[in-house]
């Protein structure tokens, strides 16, 4: 089975259309919420990485793993946690870390900002403020968002729990794991499909026309990339 794990300010819901198309050329799927492994206590992103090795393999002996962006370190942690688990991981739109300490810091703090406004301006504005960001130019937001609301505190926690400033720059550990591996971006999103190429080279699937959210702005397509590996992998 592939488990798909959504990106920040996202949901389940977001990989919906994807499943369908995945489902009917017969790969099932199953989308976690991530929110609610934060709901109780912190969790590191290593922490988080070996929960999502001991959950799935309880009720998956054959997985593969699909995270989109901030779902796609999350998924780079369960990789690298247990490698002989996973028989293929796919990461949509994800960065395997920054280089530099002083990037690093520079987002722990952007990201402790974001975190605050979580919490403390009007879910409305702060959504607004979140999708005006210019990773996500030209790429639709989620239909409804209503629903996350009750998980504020839990999407505030990610923002410290789960920064990319507080990951390591994976990319050495990924280029040399022995799971199967696939990268896609989208060829408007210049940032991720540089990266998808630095990690995968001619092997990087990148998606004309198409921006960061690949889920939601292009599901279709997206499924018919992701059909082959799983397929092949499985």
């Amino acid at each position: 089975m592939l488990w798909l794990l959504h990106g920040n300010l996202g949901s389940p819901a977001d990989w919906k259309p994807v499943m369908d198309f995945l489902r009917a050329g017969g790969v099932e799927a199953r989308a976690l919420n991530l929110w609610r492994y934060l709901e109780c206590c912190p969790k590191s992103l290593k922490d988080m990485g070996r929960v999502l090795c001991s959950e799935i393999a309880s009720q998956d002996r054959h997985p593969l793993i699909c995270g989109y962006s901030l779902g796609g370190r999350l998924a780079m942690q369960a990789v690298l946690a247990h490698p002989p688990l996973w028989k293929g991981a796919i990461f949509v739109s994800a960065n395997p870390g920054l280089e530099h300490e002083e990037e690093r810091a520079a987002r722990r703090a952007k990201d402790a900002e974001w975190a605050v406004q979580c919490l403390s301006a009007s879910w409305e504005n702060f959504l607004k403020e979140w999708d005006a960001q210019g990773v996500f130019e030209g790429s639709p937001p989620p239909p409804d968002r209503s629903s996350l609301k009750p998980w504020r505190k839990s999407i505030s926690r990610a923002f410290i729990d789960w920064s990319a400033g507080a990951q390591e720059n994976l990319a050495p550990l990924l280029k040399q794991s022995p799971v199967p591996q696939l990268w896609i971006a989208g060829q408007r999103d210049a940032r991720f499909s540089a990266l998808a190429r630095r990690m995968a080279g001619g092997q990087a699937v990148i998606i004309p026309h198409a921006g960061h959210r690949l889920p939601l702005e292009t599901p279709e397509r997206l499924a018919e990339c992701l059909q082959p590996f799983i397929l092949q992998n499985l």
